[in-house]
C-alpha cells in the first residue's frame, strides 16, 4: 500500500520479521502527520518491531524527531536513516537512545 503527498510517499510492508513503513521525500509539519499515521497502522499485534525507512528522506525537521519519539516510547522501532536524517538525530542525541542503521538488511537482522 503506497500513498503520495506533495513531494512525500509512504509504503508499509509486512515482512517476516517486521513491519517495514518507507518514507520518500520531506518529513516538515505537514507531512510528519502522515508518517504519524502510518506508524500508527503499522504496530502489529503479534509485537513485529516496525522499521522505519527514511532512507530516501531529503528534508527532516523537528515536526520528524516529534514523531520518532512518541513513536519510540510506544513501539520497537528501528530507523534507517538518509544522511539529511542523521544530521538532526546527532544533533539531538537521538542517535544514542533510537536504533538506527545504514541499510533496510541491517534493520531487518536487527
Amino acid at each position: 500500500m503506497g500513498q503520495q503527498w506533495s513531494g512525500f510517499e509512504i509504503a508499509t510492508d509486512t515482512r517476516e520479521a517486521a513491519v517495514v513503513v518507507t518514507a520518500t521525500g520531506e518529513v516538515d509539519m505537514v507531512t510528519a502527520a502522515r508518517l504519524r499515521q502510518a506508524l500508527d497502522e503499522a504496530q502489529h499485534p503479534a509485537g513485529l518491531p516496525t522499521v522505519l525507512d527514511l532512507s530516501r528522506i531529503e528534508f527532516f525537521d523537528s515536526s520528524g524527531l516529534e514523531v520518532l519519539v512518541d513513536v519510540h516510547h510506544r513501539a520497537r522501532l528501528r530507523v534507517v536513516a538518509s544522511p539529511a536524517v542523521r544530521r538532526p538525530l546527532g544533533v539531538t542525541g537521538l542517535d544514542r537512545v533510537l536504533e538506527v542503521y545504514d541499510d533496510l538488511a541491517a534493520a531487518l537482522a536487527g
